[in-house]
This record gives structure tokens, C-alpha cells and sequence, in this order.
């Protein structure tokens, strides 16, 4: 049954935003396409227009989204019940509790 009901709430939800996606119409001035096209060259140096956007224009949308991988690992290590840190290896080398027996 919840199953169910999930199904049909993501197919509603599904109708509504691709009746407001398609029912809304409106144009935007192309600005960014504008001065992209107009000045990649002297902001980037680049011969090629595709190039100075992959490499350059997304240079620091690509390193916060590592800073934001990186941190969601570090958060994810922290609050992992059961991890410690430790890996059961004391400085001798020798597992914890084990010995020369």
C-alpha cells in the first residue's frame, strides 16, 4: 500500500512540475552568452571558445564541488557509529591482545 501511495505521489508531482515547466514561457536575455562569446579571449587567453568555458569559467565550480565531496567524507567518517579511527594495530605491529604465543 505504500508503495502505492508513493507511486502515485511521484506521478503527481511529476504532472505538476512538467505543467508548470511547460506552461511557463518566459525568454531571458542571453547575458552570460554574450559576454562569454564576446570575451573569452582576454579573460582566458584561449583560442577556442569551449575550451576557456570547460577550463577555465568552471575551474571554481570544480573545486568547491571537491570541497563538498571532501567534506561530506570527513562528516560521514565522524558520524559513522562504530568507527573510531582504530584499527586494531598497536605501534609493535602485533594485532591488540595477540602476542608470541
Amino acid at each position: 500500500m505504500r508503495y502505492i501511495a508513493l507511486a502515485f505521489v511521484s506521478l503527481f508531482l511529476f504532472i505538476v512540475v512538467t505543467a508548470v515547466t511547460v506552461r511557463h514561457d518566459e525568454r531571458l536575455d542571453p547575458v552570460l552568452y554574450e559576454y562569454v562569446t564576446a570575451n573569452f579571449r582576454d579573460d582566458t587567453s584561449a583560442r577556442n571558445g569551449v575550451a576557456a568555458v570547460l577550463l577555465n569559467y568552471r575551474m571554481y565550480d570544480t573545486l568547491l564541488e571537491a570541497l563538498i565531496l571532501l567534506t561530506a567524507i570527513i562528516g560521514m567518517l565522524q558520524f559513522l557509529p562504530g568507527y573510531h579511527g582504530d584499527d586494531g594495530i598497536d605501534d609493535t605491529g602485533d594485532r591488540d591482545g595477540g602476542g608470541n604465543e
